[in-house]
């Protein structure tokens, strides 16, 4: 199924209607659109083959439901398999719609003649408009049911410090996704049997999630080790000095400033970075000079002595 295709608007019929009024819907519209009796009409014949799509889906309660809860779910945004017109069956949820003989599968002439009459006779090249229009169709194989891919962002301290997030599979089901410290960003993640559900039996599709890792304003990150930066006057940068450095775990850790710092300096503090099973990284600390604002007129004129006696003015 594609949930990108509005069925209900491609058989003219509301969200809310019954079996009845889908298989009426579909029966006269079969009949102005087959490509039989449209002679060869590339319209018509795309036209039936989203006919064929929308009721093939919708006459069955449970793939109805299915496509309904696809249509409403955030993750829903690729396709159930899309339609494929050559492969009634195929490993995605399509369904074949054979416009040549039937004389090896499940085609059109199964379907027209199994559902009023419609399609061609086996072993002949005319319609057959005398079938029973309620016989019983082919049971269908068991089929895998459809994979899923969707995207999440997480917070960036959930990356640091591990733990775990909610995610709503394409069926409506909340389950926990586990993470570890240390994981990267754009990290696939399988979770199996949490795709499309079967067919017949036979185990659901599984998902996969594409993680995401928020931005964060206070630290960047490289692999386990971590970024942050720091502010210091000139008397620190020049003098020398001790300052606090909050961690990403809101730890306060005094980091040793020598005298003759220069601006863009950057310091290592070790083992302050992410826990992850490959390790424990570090805190990089970017120290940046800031200038005094608003000088006094006394402290500007002992600062320009000083810097005379520095050789620092031209």
């Amino acid at each position: 199924m594609d949930i990108k295709k509005d069925y209900y608007k491609i058989l003219g019929i509301s969200v809310n209607a019954s079996q009845e009024d889908i298989k009426k819907a579909y029966r006269k519209l079969a009949k102005e659109h087959h490509p039989d009796a449209k002679g060869g009409d590339k319209a018509a014949e795309n036209r039936f083959k989203d006919i064929s799509e929308a009721y093939a889906v919708l006459k069955d309660p449970k793939k109805r439901k299915e496509y309904d809860l696809l249509r409403q779910n955030p993750f829903a945004g690729g396709q159930s398999g899309g339609f494929n017109y050559q492969d009634f069956r195929s490993p995605g949820g399509g369904f074949r719609v054979n416009f040549g003989d039937a004389g090896n599968d499940f085609g059109l002439d199964d379907i027209l003649g199994s559902f009023f009459g419609f399609g061609k006779k086996r072993g002949g090249s005319q319609p057959d408009f005398g079938g029973d229009p309620f016989r019983q169709s082919k049971r269908r194989p068991p089929q895998k049911g459809a994979d899923f891919q969707a995207e999440i962002t997480i917070p960036f301290e959930l990356v640091v410090n591990g733990g775990e997030t909610t995610v709503q599979t394409p069926t409506g089901k909340k389950i926990k996704l586990k993470i570890h410290p240390g994981m990267e960003d754009g990290k696939k993640v399988k979770m199996t049997g949490q795709g499309s559900p079967g067919q017949n039996g036979s185990p659901s599709g599984d998902l996969y999630i594409i993680i995401h890792v928020a931005k964060n304003s206070d630290f960047e990150r490289d692999g386990i080790d971590l970024y942050t930066n720091a502010e210091i006057n000139y008397a620190q940068a020049l003098l020398g000095s001790e300052i606090e450095i909050t961690t990403i775990n809101n730890k306060k850790v005094k980091l040793k400033i020598p005298a003759g710092t220069d601006s863009g300096k950057t310091f290592r503090l070790k083992k302050l970075g992410i826990q992850s099973a490959q390790g424990t990284g570090d805190l990089y600390v970017r120290v940046f000079i800031t200038s005094p604002k608003n000088l006094s007129s006394r402290s500007k004129k002992l600062f320009q002595e000083w810097a005379k006696s520095a050789g620092l003015e031209d």
